[in-house]
């Protein structure tokens, strides 16, 4: 790294270090009169003695961390604290008359000043960097037991982040706003090193909003191979573990980029951008990823999001030709007093009626910037199974022979002979010999598998504003299609021709790296096999036209029921759609 990594800087730092001195284990008293006669300094004494550092940071305060940070970190602690590989004795309980144990050390790191948390890592020797800007107030906390139980014992780690600005160092820089982000670590080891242990974490995100683009996947995904060890897996020091992740979002907002083939206005100001939002005030993520087996074969892992009372809103740019004329038709058709009769089903079931706007909290999706709210949802649901097969450093080429020879024996295996202990078997030397068989096609891989399902509740409402429509296709394409990758606008503008890596949309991909694509490792090709699976029920959608405040409502329609199931491949996809009747009311002085 140069001349170093600076890990943490700050202007002014204060520390506080103490430590008990530990005393002897009072003798139990007998009887209620002694313990009653009994002070409060005798009580205070039953308190274990304390051992911890307060870490104060003023002004000027900066965090630098990474994928390289952290493997020194790793050498210094297998340096100063190596492994014994012994199991843990449970600590005895000091008995009276002996001196009392100190049961933990605690650290507790408060920033009294706005500070900064620059997280970097390596792309193809380049520095990518995530920079967070957190605010006076935030402050963390660590407890790491000096005793040992039956079970072994569990450190624990938790703080808050205040006022939260979050950036990264590709084009489209914005990522993350929040008000506050809680976050508790536990980790469970057990007496025996190799044993199972389980890390939990728990994650809270106050008033947020994350701006969401599909090329964000793959910059995530290179942090996550700089910072995994490139070494080849080791059976003498493996250790199973699993994390479970809870996620919890109160008063949230999800900006998708709705640009037609995915081109972003990655300026600053005055973005020209077409903006989907998913806001709601309640969303729950929960998903585990396990590791307990060492080298699988497959991995497989479930998400599962449930949000309450959430809203799709609309946001067309200053220079979008639509713009007003929605802005205009929306307006007008909010003035409209709808009848008490409007939601009525086929079966003259009437749905509960719209429910009153009340004060919603909003960061971005302001309706006085030109934010529409087109589709509101009581609950949603959506789970995601995905099993894919990893690839582990240095055995990429054997996982490759060995798949390849798999499937080769598998089919082979139905065209051979019986074989017969009696006659035995001869190989010549020349096929012997032979080279094995190379990899011709990675479709011919076992494909890795995502199953999503999604589930919308009932009494769902809808308004169909025609750039609606329009901006959920560039979503399908964006973020699903063929228009993943996005390109900017200005790099287009300042080269008359595209270079390769102009139009991927990573502009923090290098051009080499696109040159080279085509020596990527057949495992990293591996096809899919994806299956999705959608259920809507009882959608109550409106058409807005312009109308006077005293005529006619415009068209509205109800469905009942909505099975869309979808199966994709590599080689073919099937559809399949099931409507249950579409009830579509139109007013009789409506012209």
């Amino acid at each position: 790294m140069g001349e170093g990594f600076v890990v943490m800087q700050s202007n002014d730092v204060d520390i506080y270090y103490y430590q008990d001195e530990p005393g002897p284990v009072p003798v139990e008293q007998e009887g209620e009169q002694e313990a009653e006669t009994s002070s409060e300094d005798d009580k205070l004494q039953d308190l274990p003695p304390c051992w911890g550092l307060d870490i104060v940071c003023g002004k000027g305060t900066d965090f630098n961390y990474g994928p390289w940070a952290d493997r020194q970190r790793e050498c210094l602690w297998k340096f100063f604290l190596p492994a014994d590989y012994q199991a843990m004795k449970a600590s005895e309980v000091a008995q009276p008359g002996e001196p009392r144990q100190i049961q933990a050390f605690e650290l507790r790191m408060n920033i009294i000043a706005d500070a900064t948390i620059d997280l970097l890592f390596t792309k193809n020797r380049e520095t990518n960097a995530i920079h967070v800007n957190v605010g006076a107030g935030s402050y963390l906390e660590v407890n790491i037991p000096m005793t040992v139980g039956e079970n072994g014992y569990s450190p624990t780690i938790k703080g808050q982040l205040l006022h939260v600005d979050t950036t990264s160092s590709m084009q489209y820089r914005t990522l993350l706003e929040a008000e506050m982000l809680a976050f508790h670590v536990i980790a469970s080891y057990p007496r025996v090193w190799n044993m199972p242990q389980s890390w939990q974490c728990e994650i809270e995100v106050y008033k947020a909003t994350y701006h969401f683009i599909y090329a964000q996947k793959n910059f995530f995904t290179d942090l996550i191979k700089d910072w995994a060890s490139d070494s080849a897996p080791d059976i003498y020091s493996f250790v199973p573990y699993s994390w479970k992740f809870k996620v919890l979002f109160h008063q949230f907002e999800m900006i998708w980029a709705a640009n037609q083939h995915n081109w972003i206005d990655c300026s600053t100001k005055q973005q020209e951008n077409v903006y989907l939002a998913a806001c709601g005030e309640t969303l729950n993520i929960d998903f585990t990823l396990p590791f307990n087996e060492f080298v699988p074969t497959t991995c497989h892992t479930r998400f599962s999001l449930r949000a309450e009372d959430t809203d799709m809103r609309l946001s067309l740019p200053e220079c979008h030709p639509s713009r007003y004329p929605l802005l205009t038709l929306a307006k007008d058709y909010q003035n409209i007093k709808l009848p008490p009769d409007m939601f009525m089903s086929a079966e003259n079931q009437a749905a509960p009626p719209p429910k009153p706007n009340k004060s919603r909290w909003r960061n971005i999706t302001h309706a006085e910037a030109g934010w529409l709210d087109c589709w509101s949802v009581p609950n949603f649901l959506l789970i995601i199974d995905y099993s894919w097969h990893p690839i582990y450093p240095q055995k990429a080429d054997e996982q490759l022979k060995q798949s390849f020879s798999e499937m080769e024996e598998s089919m082979l295996s139905a065209l051979r002979p019986p074989e017969q202990s009696s006659v035995p078997r001869y190989t010549s030397t020349s096929n012997s010999a032979a080279p094995s068989r190379g990899p011709t096609d990675p479709s011919e891989l076992p494909p890795d598998r995502l199953h999503v399902e999604m589930e919308m509740s009932p009494d769902s409402q809808i308004l169909l504003y025609g750039p609606l429509l329009r901006a959920l296709i560039s979503i399908k394409e964006n973020y699903f299609g063929e228009d993943d990758m996005y390109t900017d606008f200005e790099e287009a503008v300042s080269s008359p021709v595209l270079s390769t890596a102009t139009s991927s949309g990573l502009g923090w991909i290098e051009d080499s790296e696109q040159k080279d694509g085509s020596d990527a490792h057949p495992l990293d090709l591996r096809p899919w096999d994806i299956t999705v699976l959608i259920n809507l029920y009882k959608v109550h959608g409106r058409l807005p036209v312009h109308c006077s405040s005293e005529g006619p409502e415009g068209p509205s329609g109800f469905l009942e029921r909505l099975c869309f199931e979808m199966k994709k491949g590599y080689k073919e996809t099937m559809l399949q759609m099931i409507l249950s009747p579409i009830h579509i009311f139109i007013s009789d002085n409506y012209q």
